[in-house]
């Protein structure tokens, strides 16, 4: 028995039978036993990525602001539309804020950001926002 996972054998002798032989489907008979019935295997695979993320904020008793938030999760870069790795780090203790996107498929930096906290502002919802009047 052939251990090839694509295989057709005759289902009388369990002769491998040659693709020369399958020509006309089953009706050549089998070198072997002149028998027309076949047994036909077939593998397929499929593979599958999950992607986690995490976040995580420390707050001191009494307060309400988390004095770190680190973030770590896919989301989509829409510029390129395709899932990427997030990584964002608030630590208002040490007035830092990072930001990391790394394409998942190359591995390539996209976007790296490391500032003072203090001066990171202008971005998300603090954008300012265009209405109908214009400004």
């Amino acid at each position: 028995m052939n251990t090839d996972a694509n295989r057709t054998e005759c289902a009388q002798c369990g002769a491998l039978l040659e693709r020369a032989q399958l020509v006309a489907e089953a009706a050549l008979p089998c070198p072997s036993c002149g028998s027309t019935r076949r047994n036909i295997y077939a593998s397929m695979v499929e593979s599958v990525i999950a992607r986690d993320g995490l976040g995580v904020k420390a707050k001191r008793t009494g307060q309400k602001k988390p004095f770190v938030e680190t973030l770590s999760f896919p989301s989509l870069f829409r510029r390129l539309g395709k899932l990427v790795h997030h990584q964002r780090v608030i630590d208002r203790d040490n007035n830092l804020y990072y930001e990391k996107i790394v394409d998942y498929e190359t591995g390539a930096v996209l976007h790296e950001q490391k500032e003072p906290l203090s001066e990171h502002f202008g971005h998300g919802s603090a954008k300012k926002k265009v209405g109908p009047g214009g400004a």
